[in-house]
């Protein structure tokens, strides 16, 4: 990620977080509070420590910060991230329904909301699945 877009992510109110391994920086993940939710941003694990518990790791230690439904989104086309997401108890939402949040949680082009899903935690499907 260059640096001038890492200041505007930073200055946006994201607020990332690492996992270090042996004084190396091996995964990062960063969370936004955005009106009532928090959205998952920007998660990186090295492709030497994937598979390793380092992703999930990030997600357990972040996920305890907040008492707000997580929201994340990802390309469609990210198989493996939905995976990820999906072992960690998120689900899928309705394609119409991840339209409606990445409008409205997102600041996204259009083109990327057609490519895009939307995962929730259990804390957004206990509220209704809405906001």
């Amino acid at each position: 990620m260059p640096a001038e877009y890492l200041r505007k992510e930073i200055e946006a109110g994201v607020r990332f977080w690492g996992f270090e391994q042996d004084g190396e920086l091996v995964g990062i993940m960063g969370v936004q509070d955005v009106g009532d939710v928090t959205l998952i941003r920007h998660a990186y694990v090295r492709p030497s420590h994937q598979g390793r518990g380092v992703g999930g790791k990030l997600l357990v230690a972040l996920r305890a910060k907040t008492d707000r439904p997580v929201l994340m989104g990802t390309w469609a086309a990210a198989t493996w991230a939905i995976r990820f997401y999906e072992k960690h108890g998120f689900r899928l939402v309705t394609p119409q329904e991840k339209d409606r949040l990445l409008r409205k949680y997102w600041s996204i082009p259009s083109r990327q909301i057609e490519t895009s899903v939307v995962l929730a935690d259990e804390g957004w499907f206990a509220l209704g699945g809405h906001s």
